[in-house]
């Protein structure tokens, strides 16, 4: 691996241990596509990029291992785990079943505060896509539906969309960023329709936010696939054959 594709720890609460940190940072590099799919990930590397022990760097692995970021392979080390269509249906059934309602909800429940949040992710969005910044771009939409999940008031529903959200990230890693307008303007639609109290309308525009959105990951894992089997001619591997 090139532990160039890794950003440095921030700085952080002291009552944050370091495994906890390198998972964020690992799963950062993971989300953006700077960790590509397939990667081997070193122990002695990171710890060594770092300045930390392995002891901490072998807890994130096992951590993320856990969390499905991460897999082991028998005699071969530590990998990214690579995207898989199955997982990508998973997530996107579960989506369905669960977003739409849950908007609704969040039409009828939401604060005020909660409004105004929405908003800004919305106004920040248009000016990362702007400004080309995908990255900006992804994380803005995660929270975007991790605000919407908050305003339904139920802690175990928005514990579990922050987890889909997190995991659905990677697999936005060759999309056309530009392509991303249409989810943007569908947020803004959203919006209205909570600022509304409009549930019945809010959960319509998300039904066909879903429908969209999975369309755009299809299409980018079926670009990551072409872009994996071109990535041995490429000295980067599969985050050089992108760019």
């Amino acid at each position: 691996m090139s532990t160039s594709n890794l950003h440095r720890l921030p700085s952080m609460a002291p009552d944050i241990s370091l495994s906890a940190q390198l998972q964020a940072v690992i799963m950062e590099g993971i989300q953006v596509g700077t960790l590509a799919p397939g990667e081997r990930l070193l122990v002695d590397e990171v710890a060594a990029y770092f300045g930390v022990s392995k002891i901490p760097v072998r807890e994130a692995f096992k951590a993320l291992e856990t969390s499905g970021w991460l897999e082991s392979r028998p005699r071969r080390g530590t990998f990214v785990k690579v995207l898989s269509t199955k997982e990508l249906k998973s997530i996107f059934e579960l989506r369905r079943i669960i977003e739409p309602p849950s908007v609704a909800l969040a039409a009828k429940r939401r604060t005020p505060e909660q409004l105004k949040q929405l908003e800004q992710l919305v106004a920040d969005g248009q000016k990362a896509l702007k400004s080309n910044d995908p990255i900006a771009i992804s994380r803005l939409n995660s929270e975007f539906h991790s605000v919407l999940a908050t305003a339904v008031d139920n802690e175990l529903l928005s514990n579990l969309v922050t987890d889909l959200e997190f995991r659905l990230r990677r697999y936005f890693i060759a999309v056309d960023w530009r392509q991303r307008s249409e989810s943007i303007s569908q947020h803004t639609g959203i919006v209205d329709a909570i600022r509304a109290q409009d549930a019945e309308l809010a959960e319509e525009l998300t039904v066909a936010h879903l429908a969209h959105t999975e369309s755009l990951a299809f299409a980018s894992i079926d670009l990551t696939e072409k872009l994996n089997r071109q990535a041995d001619s490429y000295p980067g591997g599969l985050a050089a054959a992108m760019r």
